[in-house]
């Protein structure tokens, strides 16, 4: 992860949800980030790409999206606890567990941001427990009631 990016790992970007746009790189597909939507505090740079383990700003680090690799997104609600259950629902299944990147999460009503941690990776599916900073006492709780967003990228 890049240290110019406002982020905690795999703890999302205050909120923020980004816009991608595909580029080549040589035989390479990357994703660019072209700008950000709906967040909290200052809008994260641009011209960031994805990598596995997040955003990067070094094209070498970067996601490689050419088409025989399979790339979905997937979403599920989370539980009273701040815990969803995402299922990858891909026919054929993956061989290994994928690469699962969080994506900002999706909340009735924005009052703080979101943060997202992956956990229990498996071929089939992993866990997403969605957490939000309330604005203005800071202090971080379970966010019961989301939808919690990943990009699944076959390994």
């Amino acid at each position: 992860m890049d240290p110019a990016v406002p982020a905690d790992g795999n703890n999302g970007v205050n909120g923020w949800t980004p816009v991608l746009a595909p580029e080549a790189d040589g035989t390479r597909t990357l994703l660019k980030v072209m700008d950000w939507l709906s967040g909290g505090g200052t809008k994260p740079q641009t011209g960031m790409y994805l990598s596995s383990g997040g955003y990067v700003t070094d094209k070498a680090l970067a996601f490689n999206f050419n088409a025989a690799k399979r790339v979905v997104a997937r979403s599920a609600a989370t539980n009273s606890s701040g815990v969803a259950t995402i299922t990858f629902g891909v026919t054929p299944p993956y061989a290994a567990p994928p690469a699962v990147v969080p994506l900002p999460a999706t909340t009735n009503v924005l009052s703080g941001p979101t943060m997202t941690r992956i956990t229990n990776i498996t071929a089939t599916g992993c866990t997403a427990t969605v957490s939000q900073q309330a604005i203005l006492t800071g202090v971080v709780s379970a966010l019961s009631g989301a939808t919690a967003n990943v990009l699944v990228i076959e390994a």
